[in-house]
């Protein structure tokens, strides 16, 4: 019966191949369990994965912009800058939970906060210059 030769992995200490089969990595001597935890099983799949998440990211933010402009014209002033801020942070730096909690935090956080003025000046032109039918 033919042997079964474990996979290397790569060592994310000091980036050397070491078979699976080892207890420790033989040039930092990381234990095997640290190694397996952190190590990279291939720059194929873990780039094809990066490009999958930034890809969704931007699909994603770039849909809900245009839900939004379909839907609630009035709160594109908060979903524009929120989705940039999703797409830099998502799309751009691979970060998908930091881009939507800056999503979150930038659609329902600063409008809260901005209520007591949304009736009033700037905001209530920029909202008639949205809802204007003539665009």
């Amino acid at each position: 019966m033919p042997e079964t030769v474990a996979p290397a992995l790569t060592c994310p200490l000091c980036r050397v191949d070491v078979p699976a089969s080892r207890a420790s990595c033989p040039g930092c001597h990381l234990p095997i369990s640290d190694v397996r935890r952190h190590a990279s099983r291939g720059r194929r799949r873990s780039w094809a994965r990066g490009l999958v998440v930034r890809l969704t990211g931007l699909v994603l933010y770039i849909a809900i912009v245009a839900w939004s402009a379909w839907q609630l014209p009035a709160a594109l002033p908060f979903v524009v800058p929120a989705a940039a801020a999703g797409v830099a942070l998502h799309g751009v730096r691979g970060r998908p939970w930091l881009g939507a909690i800056a999503f979150v935090v930038l659609v329902v956080a600063l409008p809260a906060v901005l209520a007591p003025a949304l009736g009033i000046g700037s905001f209530s032109d920029l909202t008639a210059w949205i809802n204007d039918p003539q665009w």
